[in-house]
């Protein structure tokens, strides 16, 4: 196809897009209609973004400095919590990309730089830098910008910017870039994220970028084959790609042409425009599919004579009270889900805890009397410690992942069995008149929730799920490095270095092992802590995004079961429209899905 074809296309996806909104602004589905025209400003923008994210101090700002060939965005070693900045390149002449060229003056890396164009929207909070490149520059020709992060252990939404900006931010995205470091590439929460990033519907192409592969040298080799075989394993379509080498007196690092080609390729037009309208289409199925559902249920009502509607009406009323009451039960069931994976955590911690207090005892044991004894603490115990903390960091990753997705379809499950079909109404028909409605006007709730468990989770109830993956990413976990876990050391080692040259051998030994079972229960105790209050975030947002697709739902249909009979033209309009709709994006998907 075409440029002129692929623009028309994209046309007729936009006009598509926009009438479900209308077709939700008519059904009284707001926030269906709100979440689509979200979704379609970001479709309609020309250019590709690139997000770089990863942990503090692992070269993204650097790595996007390279990539633009200039000075974009200041680089440090301290961590920031400033807002994300989104790099966008220009041109002061005619752009080869084809679009037109942006006349404005190019911010200095620390400013903060203009407010996104009007019709090239950025998700709120996004500082906006940009940067003056040449026509033939990489940038210009490929037309794409990026968007460099803070570093991810500051996603918990204590700070700025929270978990849900960034999550937007990325799912907004073409292309996602996560710069591992080499010295420390692919710690338990980067596989985490990595492997939440892969497993999210539709996710944007994934490169994985090792950072400062100058400072591992001749390790560089064996760093780059182990990374290569974990994100085989944890994300199999995900490109991993050596970082620039920066060269003295050269005017662009080593390695930076090809990394531009790759990222150029995953960032092209087609693919950027096919997956971004994957995304959409979907999304306008179920709504689609949500409206059809409620006109279906007016309609049946409609059918109903006048004093059945009204006992209809009551009925209705009561399940929507019923439903209210089952909220507060399902929520005190995810609280109890979340305090059963926090006690499992727990007790894993206190396991290990045990066995690593044990190992630490038996070796300074066995270098009392030593020159290593007053070195103890440095050089055994606090390495020992973080290294046994970075495991457990991975046993509480894949525990939470497989705890969050049994969860997501447990309350899936209750959700849909909670809402009422046909039979809720079966025996309300007017004395002699026999039955009013058929059995197949609405389905089975039991059939429903059944048949849904057994196919991918589809339709208005899943919509929400690839967004809440999305804001997953940020994991459960703030990694505790050698450093922190100096840190909590702190007063214990030094007691325990000080009275244990102060006191015979027996006497230190037992001081030492109790000063070392206090070094590490607060080393264990700080990361349980970080990931209880971690876990609770995680499941307060996802009930509070189930809570808000299922208030949609039984908002719509409230409306409809409460319809009068002037309205019936209205309702026959919107289930017409809907079907009509929904042949349409099915007609546009299927090609895009192979079907």
């Amino acid at each position: 196809m075409d440029g002129t074809g692929e623009h028309d296309q994209e046309l007729r996806q936009a006009e598509l897009a926009e009438r479900v909104a209308l077709l939700a602004d008519r059904a009284g589905a707001d926030s269906a209609a709100s979440l689509i025209r979200r979704t379609a400003r970001r479709a309609e923008s020309p250019r590709a973004r690139i997000c770089v994210i990863g942990g503090s101090n692992v070269g993204k700002s650097r790595l996007v400095n390279e990539l633009v060939g200039a000075a974009c965005v200041p680089v440090s070693v301290h961590a920031t919590d400033g807002p994300p900045v989104v790099v966008r390149p220009f041109t002061a002449g005619p752009a080869e990309s084809g679009h037109p060229a942006e006349p404005e003056a190019a911010a200095a890396p620390g400013d903060p730089g203009d407010p996104a164009a009007p019709g090239d929207p950025g998700p709120a909070g996004l500082r906006t830098v940009r940067i003056e490149v040449p026509s033939g520059s990489w940038a210009a020709r490929t037309g794409v910008e990026f968007v460099d992060t803070p570093g991810w252990e500051g996603w918990s939404g204590v700070r700025q910017p929270d978990t849900a900006a960034l999550a937007r931010i990325v799912g907004d995205c073409d292309v996602v870039v996560v710069a591992t470091e080499a010295r420390r590439a692919m710690l338990a929460t980067e596989q985490a994220r990595i492997k939440a990033l892969a497993a999210a519907p539709h996710s944007p192409p994934l490169a994985v970028v090792v950072t400062k592969p100058a400072e591992v040298e001749d390790e560089a080799a064996d760093i780059m084959r182990r990374v290569n075989h974990l994100v085989s394993v944890l994300a199999p379509e995900a490109l991993v790609l050596a970082g620039p080498v920066p060269v003295p007196d050269a005017a662009e690092p080593d390695g930076v042409d090809p990394l531009r080609a790759v990222l150029g390729h995953l960032a092209g037009i087609r693919l950027r425009r096919a997956l971004r309208t994957i995304r959409r289409l979907h999304l306008l199925a179920a709504t689609c599919a949500l409206v059809e559902q409620a006109a279906g249920r007016a309609l049946a009502d409609l059918d109903r004579p006048d004093p059945v509607r009204t006992r209809a009406a009551e009925v209705w009323h009561t399940a929507r009270e019923s439903a209210r009451f089952h909220w507060i039960v399902l929520s005190a069931d995810a609280g109890d889900w979340r305090a059963t994976l926090v006690q499992t955590i727990a007790a894993e911690a206190r396991r290990r805890r045990a066995a690593t207090a044990r190992e630490l005892a038996a070796r300074f044991s066995g270098m009392l009397e030593t020159p290593e004894e007053q070195h103890f603490i440095r050089l055994h115990a606090i390495p020992y410690t973080a290294e046994a903390l970075q495991h457990f960091e991975a046993w509480i990753t894949g525990t939470v992942d497989r705890a969050l997705q049994e969860d997501i379809c447990r309350l899936r499950a209750a959700l849909l069995r909670n809402r009422p079909g046909e039979e809720l109404f079966q025996g309300l028909a007017a004395p002699g008149a026999g039955r009013v409605v058929p059995a197949a006007t609405l389905p089975g709730v039991a059939e429903e929730a059944a048949a849904s468990e057994s196919r991918n989770a589809t339709g208005w109830d899943a919509s929400w799920l690839p967004e809440f993956v999305g804001t997953a990413i940020e994991s459960v976990l703030t990694p505790l490095s050698a450093e922190i876990v100096g840190q909590i050391a702190g007063a214990a080692g030094t007691a325990l270095v000080t009275e244990a040259l102060e006191h015979g051998q027996a006497e230190r030994r037992e001081r030492a092992i109790d000063d070392l079972e206090r070094i590490v229960e607060a080393a264990f105790t700080e990361q349980v802590a970080r990931t209880e209050a971690r876990v609770g975030q995680v499941y307060d947002h996802l009930l509070s995004r189930a809570r808000d697709r299922d208030e949609q739902w039984w908002r719509l249909h409230t409306t409809a079961v409460a319809a009068q009979p002037e309205s019936l033209d209205h309702w026959r309009s919107l289930q017409s429209t809907a079907r009509t709709l929904s042949r349409s994006v099915h007609a546009h998907l299927s090609p895009l899905e192979g079907a």
